[in-house]
């Protein structure tokens, strides 16, 4: 089945299960409510643990409606998110074996849900273990604010769907995983990841060919292909585990810079005996860049070491394949006459292509 064939089957999955949720509500006593009452959850197991996006009608939070005008403002909920998180915190609870999951508040937003205004919580649970199911306890609102409140929850798990409907009556859920994680299959997974990040990571594959570009011998892509490795695999593994703390915005702009520096070598240069340490200065810079696309994706604490290890393992896998594609292709044309030429020019639209990333990231062009 091809990806967005998947991907349409799970979005018209997930419309039908919104559908049977008001049908299913109907059922209930607590349906007589008005639908200003009505709260969704959309939840989304991940490799380190459970994403929650939560929506709360405003109609359920006038207790911080503190001039009492009926509607809720930014500055009224940004002056009492220190206690609204305090809320969410003590009457949303996800567990794993009867234990609470680490908590963390991600944020907000002032939106609308069915035309209904409202505030979507950002939520974070981290998973001390491997993900094969969780308990939900929902008790906002139902003992003081909103006893009818609902909320309607959808579990989305890889390709797999679950439904729920919180009220007073119904405040627990227990959701178990058709396809539940294991240490195996996590550190499976980003290795995976590692392929898909290097395979997807144009700055990188671009700044790789450049240097390949100049390389006669597979003894001198050994080294290239080493020093990168080595330099990139040292920042990777400080930054992931908190001994740097590069930022970002110029970790992205260095990226830019290093492949700029290393076309305009190509093209001025036909001497690259040091190509090797260059490339192992500049891949620590890559590797940074590397720590921060794993840091988006976080990292298990049940697997930490071994998820960031083959994570790594990964990148280099996905790299070792693109030079073994590569390689024989600019070997054999090195020893066509108008190698140098190709060279030049081909070196020379890399330079613009890397010369407008780093304009577009250090804020010069629109990115």
């Amino acid at each position: 089945m091809s990806r967005s064939m998947s991907v349409n089957i799970r979005r018209c999955l997930i419309l039908l299960i919104l559908a049977s949720f008001f049908c299913i509500s109907n059922d209930r006593e607590t349906s007589q409510a008005h639908p200003l009452n009505n709260g969704y959850s959309e939840i989304t197991v991940q490799e380190t643990g459970v994403d929650y996006r939560l929506f709360i009608p405003e109609y359920s939070l006038t207790a911080y409606d503190t001039d009492h005008d009926g509607r809720l403002t930014e500055n009224e909920l940004s002056s009492q998110q220190a206690q609204i998180e305090q809320e969410l915190r003590a009457h949303l609870q996800l567990q794993q074996d009867m234990t609470d999951m680490e908590f963390s508040f991600r944020g907000w937003q002032r939106t609308e849900k069915e035309s209904i205004p409202g505030v979507s919580f950002s939520l974070y649970y981290t998973s001390a273990q491997p993900i094969s199911g969780f308990t939900i306890q929902y008790n906002l609102l139902f003992d003081d604010a909103d006893p009818n409140h609902l909320n309607f929850a959808v579990i989305l798990d890889g390709d797999d769907a679950d439904q729920t409907i919180f009220d007073a009556q119904h405040r627990t859920y227990r959701y178990q995983s058709l396809h539940p994680a294991t240490a195996l299959t996590t550190v499976w997974r980003y290795f995976v990841l590692g392929i898909e990040h290097i395979l997807t990571g144009y700055d990188h594959l671009l700044f790789l060919f450049s240097l390949l570009l100049i390389a006669g011998r597979y003894m001198d892509m050994l080294r290239i292909v080493t020093a990168f490795t080595v330099a990139h695999s040292i920042t990777l593994i400080a930054a992931s585990t908190g001994w740097i703390h590069p930022s970002s915005s110029w970790v992205e702009a260095g990226i830019a810079a290093t492949i700029c520096y290393v076309a305009l070598e190509n093209i001025w240069s036909s001497r690259h005996e040091q190509r090797w340490l260059v490339t192992f200065v500049f891949g620590l810079i890559h590797g940074m860049g590397f720590a921060g696309a794993l840091g988006e994706i976080g990292l298990p604490p049940y697997a930490f070491a071994s998820s960031l290890l083959t994570f790594n393992l990964g990148v280099e896998t996905g790299q070792l394949a693109v030079v073994a594609a590569v390689m024989p292709i600019l070997l054999w044309l090195r020893k066509k006459a108008g190698y140098r030429a190709l060279v030049i020019y081909g070196s020379a639209a890399i330079f613009l292509q890397a010369l407008w990333w780093l304009l577009e990231r250090i804020g010069l062009l629109p990115g």
